[in-house]
């Protein structure tokens, strides 16, 4: 495969899948409830531009329902236009006539932390059970009945994911979601069968984090997870005008594609156009805290140099990096959580008086997103790593470029019992990622070599790039720790793409298949990405420019820019 220069990660991911390339294998949806219900909207204004509902099927031929263009849609398009009265909201279910019923039980829905969601689940079940008298009954007809979250999933299933602490957060989510249940039981008879659909339904398909209450928005809902550049515009009357124009400008231009042409790159390591591709990436699932017993690599390096230092006469230089680090990046790092975790536990008052400040939601494709005529539209949901995708929808994607994996250490067996320390916790967690070089766990095992033969480590040697020697010995014992945890997993990554195309399997052990493969997959990046750069420092002359045995065009455009900020402390020493 021919990878073009400033070519991030995401990039490449996107060409090795052929997200925006026409898809053979699937059918379009004709004839039945789905038909009426594309009419039913297109009659009250909701537009869909050369997207369609179609049939598509995962490798082994499990079926699942999504958009697929019906022409070659250019950058910068319209997919779907949907008029503001026709979105549930919490505002909907709310100003309905169960206005009398919300008032009733306040405590659940007015006043509780979760009453918008409580508020929209009970107006689901309500417009269910009105059938066809429903106003809503072409919406809630199409909804699926059998959304399989992760808090559904049986326990021989969650065992598949070989993640003991996403599994304890399942198990809290199914308690919390056991508990509403006996209310809207209480207090709506509702069944068990009722509640899981509108629950279901309600947490995959919500819209809300856009917009003032949490919504569902029709047709909007078939759109898919991946990571490409298509996302929400709240847009007026007039806006829709002008950005139809535009569509007209851009279809015109489309063959002939206009932009400034890249600089040729005069001197230095890599383009600045490269280098931001990788670091505008970021996590979205900070909420999936660490375990009791564990400890994130600063904590666990703040409180073994506390120790350390209060037991040993320290140089003032040594003091000062010691300053430095427990100030910059461990009080930092805490005072930014207390702020966040204040925020997240404001209450949220609603009055669901104020309407929504817009007149058309829209799903439109941005700057550089091409799709191909028979090609899957899919939405970009958020960064999302696999582990929050299982969570919220009970999915897992191929080659995710946000997502990452932790590494559970147990310290007691790899640090000396001698090495003086005051860390209580017996688990370190560390976390690898595709977008970024794996310092904390290269930090982690220079310390590990450090305190082989001494009592305590060198400071300085963990936390900074001090000589060639050290950074060897790191690199080499992470790649041992890295290789030591991919054994773990039963499956050849090699063999991945037929072991996903058992027939065998159903929705839940497929999706617990792709998320062990790609937890495989971040561990051999890793891997590479460490012995590529114990290569480079092994042969001091290559730092100036990389070519190596594990450099295919993917890694001379794509590897090379993750080492970046490595290789520039090697160098500055």
């Amino acid at each position: 495969m021919n990878y073009p220069k400033r070519f991030s990660i995401g990039k490449m991911y996107q060409r090795e899948k052929g997200i925006y390339l026409k898809d053979k294998k699937c059918t379009s949806s004709s004839g039945g409830e789905q038909t009426k219900y594309e009419i039913d909207y297109t009659n009250q204004g909701v537009k869909l531009q050369d997207v369609e509902l179609a049939t598509f099927y995962l490798k082994n031929g499990l079926p699942y329902r999504g958009l697929k263009a019906t022409d070659d849609i250019p950058a910068n398009f319209l997919l779907v236009q949907v008029p503001r009265q026709l979105i549930i909201s919490s505002r909907t279910a709310f100003q309905s006539s169960q206005k009398a019923f919300y008032f009733k039980h306040r405590d659940f829905f007015l006043d509780h932390e979760e009453g918008e969601e409580h508020t929209i689940m009970a107006f689901l079940i309500m417009n269910k059970r009105e059938g066809i008298q429903s106003k809503y009954y072409r919406f809630i007809a199409q909804l699926p009945v059998d959304v399989n979250m992760l808090i559904f999933w049986s326990e021989d299933k969650l065992k598949l994911l070989q993640d003991e602490s996403l599994i304890q957060k399942v198990h809290k989510k199914k308690e919390e979601y056991d508990q509403t249940y006996q209310v809207f039981k209480d207090i709506m008879n509702a069944t068990e069968d009722e509640f899981q659909w509108a629950y279901s339904n309600l947490y995959t398909r919500d819209f809300g984090h856009n917009l003032k209450y949490k919504s569902m928005i029709p047709f909007c809902e078939f759109f898919n997870h991946e990571c490409v550049d298509v996302h929400i515009a709240l847009l007026q009357k007039n806006e829709i005008k002008e950005q139809q124009d535009q569509i007209l400008i851009n279809s015109c231009n489309h063959n002939g594609k206009k932009g400034k042409k890249a600089k040729k790159q005069k001197g230095g390591f890599y383009a600045e156009e490269e280098l931001q591709s990788v670091q505008s990436s970021s996590d979205s699932d900070n909420s999936l805290d660490l375990d009791q017993n564990e400890s994130d690599l600063d904590d666990f390096i703040a409180d073994q140099i506390i120790e350390w230092a209060s037991k040993n006469e320290l140089e003032e230089e040594t003091f000062l990096v010691l300053k430095d680090y427990v100030l910059c990046n461990v009080k930092a790092q805490y005072t930014q959580e207390t702020v966040q975790i204040d925020r997240n536990e404001t209450k949220k008052i609603m009055n669901w008086i104020d309407d929504e400040d817009f007149d058309y939601f829209c799903i439109s494709s941005q700057k550089t997103e091409n799709f191909k005529k028979g090609a899957q539209v899919y939405f970009n949901y958020g960064r999302l790593s696999n582990r929050e995708l299982l969570l919220r929808y009970g999915i897992a994607i191929e080659r995710n470029k946000y997502d990452h994996v932790y590494l559970r250490i147990n310290t007691k067996e790899l640090l000396k019992r001698r090495v003086m320390r005051v860390f209580q916790k017996q688990f370190l967690s560390i976390k690898l990622k595709y977008t970024e070089f794996p310092f904390a766990l290269l930090k982690f095992s220079k310390a590990i070599k450090e305190s082989e033969n001494q009592d305590y480590y060198d400071l300085q040697n963990v936390l900074k790039t001090i000589d060639i020697q050290t950074e060897l010995k790191g690199l080499t014992k992470s790649i041992e720790l890295l290789q030591q945890f991919k054994a773990e997993f039963k499956e050849d990554l090699s063999k991945g793409d037929l072991l996903l195309k058992d027939k065998q399997l159903d929705y839940d052990e497929y999706f617990a298949l792709v998320y062990r493969l790609e937890k495989q997959r971040i561990l051999q990046h890793n891997i590479i990405l460490l012995q590529l750069a114990r290569e480079i420092l092994l042969d001091p002359e290559r730092l100036e420019y990389t070519c190596s045995s594990y450099e295919s065009s993917q890694y001379q455009y794509t590897y090379r820019i993750i080492l970046k900020k490595y290789l520039e402390q090697i160098l500055i020493q």
